[in-house]
This record gives C-alpha cells, structure tokens and sequence, in this order.
C-alpha cells in the first residue's frame, strides 16, 4: 500500500474500533500481508464492553463490562494468531500513548438503531467511551501507534464507519487526522461489490486461516459449517439473525493521494546506497567548499556578505543532511569536502594566495566548517526529531492537519446490512 525500502518489509497499521472488527472486515489482507511477509500492527479503540454474549455459557456475562472486557480479550487474541500473529495494540496503552501522559482505557460507546435502519449513538454512553473521549486526545494516541510501529501505511473505515456505528466512525475520523499528520497513506475498506476500488486482495488463499479467526468470536458471531460442495465458502450469523458471507476479495480505497515520502534515512539504505550517499556528499563538500573559498570575502558596503552567506551554507548542509538522512558518516563527509576543497585552492595559489587572507572572514572561513562539523557530529542521535514535529496536536491539531488524507473502511456488515451493538 505504500513505497518502502527494499532494505525491509512494509509495515501496516489496522486501526479498529473493537474485537472482531480486524477479523471480520480486512482478516484476509492481514493474513494474506502477513505470508508476504508484512510487519501487520492491529490497533484495537476499546474491549467491546457492550457487546452482545451468544452462547448460554457467555449470556450471564452481558451488560458485565469489566468481565465481557478480559473475555473479549482472549477472543481477539486467539483469533490474531490464526491469521498469523500480527502485533496487537489497545488505544491508550503501552506503544499507542504519548509517553508523557498516563495510560488510559477507552470504553465501547455501544450504539442504537436509528429510524433509517443505521447505527446511531447509544442514549446511555459512558463517560469514559471513545466517543466522549476529545478527538485530539484519541488522534495523539494513534500518532504514538504509528510512531512506535514506524507504519507505512495505516487502514481504517469509512467515514460512515461502514454502517453508522459511533465508534467506527470517530476511529476513522481519528486515523485518517492520524495519518494526515504523519504523512502517511491512508486506506479505507470498501465492499468491492458497491465501490470503486484502488486495490483488491484476493482472499481466497486464506481462507482456511479467515474461518479459524472468525471462530473464535464465538460470543459474537455463529459461523456456519464447511461447505463440501464449496470448501472455501465462509459465512456466520450475526446477533441480529442476518447471515454475511466472507467476500472473494477485500477491497480498498485511498484517501488522498499519498503523500510524498520522506527521504530514506542512512540506516535504511542498501549498502551501495550507503556508499553513494557518501560520496554525494563529499562533492556537496567539495563543491561548497570551493565557491565558499572564493567568496567568503566579499562585501557589500561594510557588511561581510560573504562571510555571512558561506558559514549559513556550511551550516544548512551539515544540518541538513544530519536531518533527513540521520547520518553522521555523510555529515562527515561534507565536512571534508569543505576542507578539502578549501586546502587544495589555497595550495594552488600559493603563500600570496588572495583567497584565504588573514582577517576575521578568512578565520571563520578557516576553522568555522570544521568547528559546525564537529558539533553537528556530537549532537546526539536526531531520530525523534521529526516524529516529534506535531506533537504539539491538540483537540483541534489532529482535524485542522488531518482533513485531506485518510481511506474509507467499512469494518462493519456489509451490502448496508444492520449490525449488532459493539
């Protein structure tokens, strides 16, 4: 779903509202990553403390939150690791929670159905549910997610959360500001029968994984038995008594345009690409070093323009690179192109050499790129720093950045059929 280095796999990021919402709306393009060889995050909003209880054996456990909670939990855990066993993360916890803030629960918003036959808000939501939960609050969350993961991609619902469910709905609106703000591709999932789509998986090759994950929501869904005259047919029963069939393919649709990439850091590049990388910057070097050797003399009336200009190039390069590349081998390097460059030109010309003359441009000139090298090298590893850059969302952050950017994923029933409360 998006463009990464060749160097290792790609990381996706599924962000649902509640257990079973993985399985039932993208299982097969989590498994189906995961035999590719994907590294497949499933960030999960709440327990699905509201959810429905289907056998005689769970029932007692309705409208029990904390109890349906810890069961829930063991449901989606089993049925990761039959896709596969991608990372699993609760919203709110350990690695999708800014580290400066106190771990935090969100709550199933649980939900009604509204005149039109749509999931419409619960009259009775707690106060600690998602959906009362500040949207910039549940946006940092999903940053933190992203950045722990070091995502590619991140996929979610549909604007209408697929069919109207409250939870489903601020999941998206929070994945896709999320992602918009990261600078990262956004997928929604879509029913390939009704919506245009931008990529197709085909599901059928994991089937067999889909039905063990599917049964192991046994208090959420019924699942009918193998067909022996269609051996890859998958169908279950909802709470609400309508049967939904697994699709042949799942769907998606992008957003927006993705984004354009960051450069590719030094650590991630092959080790040929390493090696150019270095060069590259040493001719940077060589090449800054001979125009600022040649110029940093000049005036303009009595200000040192020159001066002034060459050390703002020596230190926007050095910075720069150590920045976007992370690389204090390459930072390296343009310091010694400057020096390089600056030496030979001085050399050629002599002791009477006009270029490099004894007053304070021809210092700075002298020993500043080594000394703006030296410091750039020391300066501890800068990795964070653009993660960090719009840390600073809040309630308002998260939507003013995130508006342009995030696919539609319908993690709902599909074809418009109702739903049960989550």
């Amino acid at each position: 779903m998006s463009k990464v280095s060749a160097t290792r796999p790609e990381r996706v990021l599924f962000v649902h509202a509640h257990p079973d919402d993985e399985t039932l709306s993208s299982g097969g393009t989590i498994a189906t990553l995961l035999e590719l060889g994907a590294e497949v995050t499933v960030l999960t909003a709440t327990r699905g403390e509201r959810g429905e209880m289907l056998t005689a054996e769970l029932a007692p456990l309705f409208g029990d939150g904390p109890r349906v909670a810890a069961h829930r939990e063991t449901e989606i855990a089993a049925a990761l690791a039959a896709l596969g066993g991608p990372a699993h993360l609760w919203l709110g916890g350990p690695g999708a929670r800014p580290t400066d803030l106190p771990e935090r629960r969100y709550a199933d918003s649980g939900m009604q159905w509204g005149p039109d036959g749509r999931a419409i808000a619960a009259d009775d939501a707690p106060a600690d549910s998602l959906t009362a939960a500040d949207l910039g609050e549940v946006v940092d969350d999903i940053r933190a997610a992203i950045r722990s993961t070091a995502a590619d991609a991140v996929v979610s619902y549909a604007d209408d959360g697929g069919y109207g469910h409250p939870d489903h709905v601020r999941v998206h609106h929070a994945a896709r500001y999320a992602a918009k703000a990261e600078e990262l591709p956004f997928s929604m999932i879509v029913d390939p029968a009704t919506t245009e789509a931008d990529v197709t998986v085909d599901v059928l090759p994991v089937r067999a994984k889909l039905r063990a994950a599917v049964e192991q929501y046994r208090s959420q869904v019924t699942v009918d038995p193998v067909d022996p005259a269609d051996p890859t047919a998958l169908s279950w029963v909802m709470p609400h008594g309508v049967r939904q069939h697994a699709p042949a393919v799942e769907a998606f649709r992008h957003a927006d345009a993705p984004a354009v990439p960051a450069p590719q850091t030094y650590a991630e590049m092959s080790g040929q690409g390493r090696v150019t990388a270095v060069v590259v910057a040493l001719v940077l070097g060589l090449v800054a070093g001979g125009l600022g050797t040649v110029t940093h003399q000049q005036t303009f009336g009595a200000f040192p323009i020159g001066m002034v200009l060459t050390s703002l190039v020596v230190v926007g390069l050095t910075v720069g690179v150590r920045l976007l590349y992370r690389s204090r081998a390459m930072v390296a390097a343009v310091g010694l192109g400057i020096i390089l460059a600056t030496q030979v030109l001085v050399s050629v010309g002599g002791q009477s050499s006009p270029l490099v003359l004894a007053n304070p441009a021809g210092y700075v000139w002298t020993f500043g790129p080594a000394v703006v090298a030296a410091l750039v090298l020391a300066w501890p590893d800068l990795s964070g720093l653009r993660a960090r850059a719009g840390s600073g969302s809040g309630p308002d952050a998260g939507a003013g950045t995130g508006s342009g950017a995030a696919p539609d994923a319908d993690t709902g029933p599909r074809s418009g059929s109702p739903a049960r409360r989550e």
